[in-house]
């Protein structure tokens, strides 16, 4: 019997009669006519097996058992335990199947899901922190505007701000991590990209690491956030920098995966598509096995206590997520160091491409003074700090706190120059507010801000041209909205 599955066939008193070839290889030196099926297995499983083969002999159900072989204690098979019809030269048949790839890739479901519970949970508490965050700046610049000259006031106030602001980093990476941080994407070369990088990597990994960087000539480009995915090679190389202890050699290799070698890669859940992979391989200590399974997973370190948040490898992975990419890490050549496999879907080469990003011209300093500005927060310390704000840029603000109260302030006829309004409200949201009161006023500018938005209403209202901020930001960055905001679909 030369079938791929392990058979055997098994007398009425539950020993072996005889099996094929593959029974033969899969239970090894412990396998001879004769034996009963339990010697196969470890000792812990055996009591098991033989109770199924005793149940089956005695007229009952077919066994289905996931147990480890005596031979291979740290691999486990399928064993079916199957009642042999009359006439066959048999009592029961025993059937095992190979299940290591079926296991692997149920490890790897889980722990995608596992990861995207834990996302859930992250974008939401990053939300409502950043409205925390979003009154705590607020109303620390506006005590800063009181205390301009140096002194105890002015360095107490510029202490809140300054730690008000590594809150904010950290909320962006759980952002990241929960794949609803904002995302401006374009069609990139990842080669140029990563060689743009060199002067950075060099400097952060020091003189004694040697950075190699091999990006042949590829056919393939990204769609993806460019600044997003520098932030995503610096946290690996930053990493890699930190598990060589500064001394080592990094290599990042870029290449092409056509779609026919996908599944040559062994990554199951990966679609047959074109992908550029990225690989960022170091001579660092290595992932020891038994935290593999975490190390993407938020606030999850090696690090002593006070040296790290555990948000690096979460951040990379949430932004590959939310690129519709895929990451994987493994030992390095040799089973020396680690290797970050990444791979982002890829598209065909454009015909022409900017190669350089254009440098913004300066722009004056915005003036906002006169401006009618609606603003509609359901947060009253958020919506208190930006009133107060505003109108000592000299807007005249009318607020409210949800998008009902605003669309009957709009209702009334009272005419503003800009709608100001959060995503996220009880009832109808700030995206469905914005196209609603763009209805009724046609000529009304429109900036929406959030903690985060939720990727479907974003593009929505990106495709007709509204303004979006991200939360927190400084009064700054809002007057500059209001002042710049233009009507819905100009």
């Amino acid at each position: 019997m030369n079938l791929p599955i392990a058979l055997a066939l098994l007398d009425s008193s539950g020993r072996i009669v005889t099996g094929n070839d593959a029974m033969q290889v899969t239970a090894g030196q412990t396998w001879r006519p004769g034996m009963r099926p339990n010697a196969m297995v470890v000792g812990d499983d055996a009591a098991m097996l033989s109770r199924a083969v005793a149940d089956v002999l005695a007229g009952g159900e077919p066994h289905t058992l996931r147990l480890a072989l005596a031979e291979r204690p740290d691999e486990v098979r399928d064993i079916n335990v199957i009642p042999v019809p009359p006439g066959f030269g048999a009592a029961a048949l025993i059937a095992m199947r190979d299940i290591r790839e079926q296991m692997r890739l149920e490890a790897q479901v889980a722990a995608v899901t596992r990861l995207q519970a834990v996302g859930q949970l992250a974008g939401g508490v990053a939300h409502d922190f950043n409205n925390l965050l979003t009154a705590i700046l607020g109303h620390a610049e506006q005590l800063l505007d009181r205390f301009p000259d140096p002194g105890p006031e002015n360095d107490a106030v510029a202490e809140i701000l300054h730690n008000g602001q590594r809150g904010a980093n950290l909320v962006g990476q759980l952002l990241a991590f929960a794949r609803q941080q904002p995302q401006r994407r374009q069609l990139l070369c990842v080669r140029e990209l990563a060689q743009g990088l060199r002067p950075l990597l060099v400097k952060l990994l020091g003189p004694a690491i040697e950075l190699d960087i091999a990006a042949p000539p590829g056919q393939f480009f990204v769609r993806a956030d460019p600044g997003q995915l520098e932030q995503v090679i610096v946290n690996l190389a930053v990493n890699a920098r930190d598990a060589m202890e500064g001394n080592g050699r990094l290599v990042i290799t870029i290449a092409d995966i056509s779609r026919r070698d996908v599944t040559a890669l062994g990554h199951g859940m990966m679609p047959a598509i074109d992908f550029v992979a990225l690989d960022i391989t170091d001579t660092g200590i290595g992932i020891a096995p038994e935290i593999a399974a975490k190390i993407f997973e938020p606030f999850f370190t090696t690090k002593p206590l006070g040296q790290g948040t555990g948000l690096g490898l979460s951040t990379v992975y949430g932004i590959m997520k939310q690129s519709d990419g895929y990451i994987f890490a493994k030992p390095g050549p040799g089973g020396r160091g680690t290797t970050f496999s990444l791979y982002l879907p890829g598209r065909p080469r454009p015909s022409r491409i900017a190669s350089q990003r254009v440098a913004a011209s300066p722009k004056p300093e915005p003036v906002a003074a006169g401006r009618r500005v609606l603003l509609v927060e359901d947060e009253p310390s958020v919506r208190a700090v930006f009133a107060r704000g505003l109108e000592r840029q000299g807007c005249v603000v009318t607020t409210a706190g949800d998008a009902m109260v605003a669309l009957s302030i709009l209702r009334e006829g009272q005419t503003f120059d800009v709608l100001v309004s959060d995503v996220m409200m009880p009832g109808i949201d700030g995206v469905e507010l914005a196209f609603e009161a763009a209805r009724m006023w046609p000529k009304m500018g429109i900036v929406l801000m959030s903690g985060y938005a939720e990727l479907p209403r974003h593009r929505e209202a990106d495709a007709r041209g509204i303004r979006f901020l991200a939360k927190p930001f400084a009064l700054t960055e809002l007057v500059s909205a209001i002042v710049t905001a233009k009507p819905l679909g100009s």
